[in-house]
């Protein structure tokens, strides 16, 4: 697998210290750190450098305030995205009902809110899973959400996603007018996002594989064979509706939530589309708290191979969108995502203009990461397809009941956490929003012009190289 899963177990078995190089037994490394064995270069992103100066008046500064020399542990990583503060810029980005992100879905949503970050669900949770009682053996929408909402730890916020297929739940008018949420809509804890885009899969829709008695409840949207004795297959596709959306089309969505949910927060999800900015900029100009911007690189589901090699813009494509929009001036918090899951993305994202970073896949690893056996089934890739699939599922089911998967996902966390903090401190700022374009640089021309930051083969921005003639 291209994807450092291995990272993300050890991150999620070691918590912070899966930060430092490995050390012997008397907590010394002596030989020090191996940077090159780790898996980096398969992003675009990976080809910016994060670049601390000598001269650090914001130490200075920080320094006066404490009365002391400033340390790591001085950076502040909370935040506000979209209206609700977080603990630090990252937040878990929406995730459906497919088994095993709906399984761990629970685990998870425990794990974001004790860390206070903001916790996002995926629309198709209550059409498959039930909304308020269980329509299968996996957790309904009610506990997913219940079980966020009554673990928040210092921040965060719970964002729930519908989709124009899912409209006949009318899922937003349920939560919105349901006892059991009014008092975390009323503290201003809970968003409505509106999915625009399908992220690796853009404009195609989503696709899941689901059991006939799942598909007759949902029908609506299934393909239900006229005579299912002549079919074998156990499971059913069920194609998705990708939305067909205009300028006006998603201004008027964005509309309908102010007015008709007056107390909730906006978030909109796009994906890598060749006109993100000009979508960007009518989320903002229409008054959405928030947009999550989902790289070629990220979703996850059944979408076609083609779509995620071929269809989209690339994650540091999208996010040059991101930094063009945060120029222009745009209000809107901007989220970006796909295939991010360290410090380092995070610090070069809200340096080049976002403020905040969604993470999907690796808190599904960091999450199964505490599971006996769960590690080598993943590696082998045996929960997807062969006889060990049905058996693997077995396994996770019990496996979650009985593994440390919360504590996975906040070890995970904490150890982004921490790298957050030492680079950050390393750059001589110590908020969030301090970080900026002079903290980045480009290992290749083209990257540095399209974000209009430092060529680190050549001179600072604005410099002239003088050539002195003997």
């Amino acid at each position: 697998m291209s994807y450092p899963v291995e990272e993300i177990f050890r991150r999620a078995e070691l918590g912070e210290k899966s930060v430092f190089p490995r050390s012997d037994e008397f907590g010394y490394n002596v030989f020090g750190a191996d940077v090159y064995d780790k898996p980096r270069r398969f992003l675009l992103l990976d080809d910016l450098l994060l670049l601390p100066p000598q001269f650090t008046p914001e130490r200075l500064e920080k320094g006066v305030e404490l009365l002391r020399e400033p340390l790591y542990i001085d950076v502040d990583t909370s935040t506000t995205v979209g209206g609700f503060k977080t603990a630090m810029p990252v937040l878990c980005a929406s995730m459906g009902g497919t088994h095993i992100a709906n399984l761990l879905g629970i685990k998870i949503a425990e794990a974001c809110a004790k860390m206070g970050l903001i916790y996002g669900m995926g629309e198709n949770i209550a059409s498959i899973r039930g909304y308020d009682e269980r329509l299968t053996d996996q957790p309904s929408f009610k506990e997913r959400a219940l079980t966020y909402l009554k673990n928040m730890q210092g921040g965060g916020g719970l964002v729930i996603q519908q989709s124009v297929e899912d409209e006949n739940m009318k899922l937003w008018e349920k939560v919105y007018t349901d006892p059991d949420f009014d008092q975390y809509i009323e503290e201003g804890l809970v968003g409505f996002e509106i999915k625009a885009g399908q992220g690796a899969k853009p404009g195609l829709g989503g696709e899941v594989l689901v059991t006939r008695e799942v598909a007759l409840r949902i029908k609506d949207h299934y393909y239900i064979p006229d005579d299912p004795e002549k079919v074998v297959k156990k499971y059913y596709e069920r194609h998705s509706a990708p939305g067909t959306f205009t300028e006006e089309i998603l201004a008027s969505q964005i509309r309908l939530i102010k007015n008709n949910f007056p107390r909730v927060k906006v978030f909109v999800k796009t994906g890598p589309y060749r006109d993100l900015d000009r979508v960007i900029e009518i989320a903002d100009r229409e008054g959405a708290d928030a947009i999550i911007v989902d790289g070629k690189e990220g979703g996850t589901g059944m979408s076609p191979v083609a779509a995620m090699r071929d269809l989209g813009l690339p994650t540091v494509s999208c996010l040059s969108a991101i930094s063009r929009a945060r120029e222009r001036g745009a209000k809107i918090s901007m989220v970006i995502s796909g295939r991010l899951y360290d410090g380092t993305h995070v610090v070069k994202s809200l340096a080049l203009g976002a403020d905040a970073v969604a993470f999907g896949r690796p808190l599904v690893y960091s999450c199964l990461a505490r599971i006996p056996l769960a590690q080598w089934f993943i590696k082998n890739e045996l929960f997807r397809v062969g006889p060990l699939a049905s058996l693997s599922k077995r396994l996770l089911s019990t496996g979650i009941r009985l593994g440390k998967c919360v504590e996975g996902v906040m070890n995970y966390l904490k150890s982004v956490r921490l790298e957050v903090m030492l680079l950050t401190s390393a750059l001589g700022k110590y908020y969030m929003n301090r970080l900026s374009k002079e903290d980045v640089g480009a290992l290749k021309k083209e990257l540095a012009d399209l974000f209009g930051i430092r060529y680190v083969y050549g001179p600072p921005p604005g410099e002239k190289v003088v050539r002195q003639v003997i």
